[in-house]
């Protein structure tokens, strides 16, 4: 216990690791996909693709182990302890051509009971990154057993076997309603796009160049609707996040500010979106809030200038993804200016309407 956290975050991973061995039989995984895929970075064009499912669990129960919308609400170490019995098979690939019917598991709208056979013995490694989630134990794939018929939503189904350029299929794909989290596997999974162009994307690329083709998609909307009528703001929290968002009248652009606080010290990103929809820098957590605000402003049919300010505690120890920040952001309300607002800002530690710049440059309007 020298890291002072109240509960271990290596055994709790350790322990939900073991229990998922216990129940993988010999080489044989046999349960249901929630649907959960991965796709890894290293030597990418050529990079493993990894497909999991919790041993022993059937149906409906394993869509709780990595739906975003049914995680969110559960403490860290309940989703680490979901994330971590995981077992995951995994193929090297360059295109989805390679994969059979793996990449159709992926983006099912339902479970699918799935039985896995390994190529070794799984190896239960436990590795604490920020930038990935955490997984169960994994082996290379011999062979794949599905169970039952994936549930491809039609709209996807159609676009997979048409040449349209990936980002104008994920616009499509979400205007006809498709969850946004089967676009972003589906993108990953190299499903969309012109057919001699498709290749697998790594899920961390994925997730964001989604984030960006639905997020520039709700701007062209937001853009030319009429401007809020006073400041308005809207607070939310979630796995010691802390999110403070502010919208006055203005053109459309964002001000987004992280504050990571660690022993006493705080780090600082920002990102400055101006009116054309120009990034000071390319950012997936500024993306993942920016799709959330922009539904919002979208749903009440008004524009405005935005500031976010992001604080992140001691408490978030291990990165869960960038759903916990979209997810946690779509259940703000945004309401006028009230004696609460200031009681906000000093939890986060940061005005956001500070940050929004007053002046504007003459390139920002042509």
């Amino acid at each position: 216990m020298l890291c002072g956290l109240p509960r271990c975050p290596i055994l709790e991973r350790v322990r939900a690791v073991k229990s998922s061995m216990f129940r993988i039989r010999g080489r044989e995984v046999f349960g249901a996909t929630p649907p959960s895929a991965v796709v890894g970075e290293a030597g990418w064009p050529r990079v493993r693709v990894y497909i999991g499912e919790p041993p022993e669990v059937w149906g409906e129960e394993a869509r709780a182990y990595d739906d975003p919308r049914l995680l969110w609400g559960r403490g860290l170490e309940e989703i680490i302890r979901l994330r971590s019995y995981m077992a995951f098979g995994y193929k090297t690939s360059v295109g989805p051509w390679e994969l059979g019917e793996l990449p159709l598991l992926a983006v099912s709208e339902r479970p699918v009971d799935v039985e896995m056979r390994l190529a070794r013995d799984p190896a239960p490694g436990v590795r604490f990154d920020l930038r990935e989630r955490p997984m169960g134990p994994r082996a290379p794939l011999e062979r794949v057993r599905i169970g039952g018929n994936p549930a491809v939503p039609r709209p996807l189904d159609r676009l997979t076997s048409d040449d349209v350029a990936a980002g104008e299929a994920v616009v499509e794909l979400y205007r006809r309603g498709v969850d946004l989290y089967i676009i972003q596997r589906a993108f990953s999974l190299g499903l969309l796009g012109a057919g001699h162009r498709r290749r697998l994307v790594p899920t961390r690329w994925g997730i964001t160049a989604v984030d960006v083709a639905v997020g520039d998609y709700l701007a062209g909307r937001v853009r030319d609707m009429p401007e809020v009528d006073g400041a308005l703001y809207g607070y939310g929290e979630y796995l010691d996040n802390r999110y403070l968002v502010a919208v006055v009248p203005g053109p459309l652009r964002f001000f987004y500010l992280e504050r990571w606080v660690y022993g006493g010290r705080v780090a600082e990103i920002e990102v400055v979106e101006d009116p054309r929809g120009r990034r000071s820098t390319v950012d997936g957590g500024f993306e993942a809030a920016r799709v959330a605000v922009l539904e919002t402003l979208a749903a009440l049919g008004r524009r405005g200038t935005v500031s976010i300010v992001r604080w992140i505690g001691e408490g978030y120890y291990v990165s869960v993804g960038n759903w916990q920040i979209r997810e946690t952001l779509r259940r703000v309300r945004l309401k006028p200016l009230d004696e609460e607002y200031g009681r906000y800002v000093a939890l986060v530690g940061r005005d956001p309407l500070a940050l929004i710049k007053r002046s504007r440059r003459l390139d920002e309007f042509m």
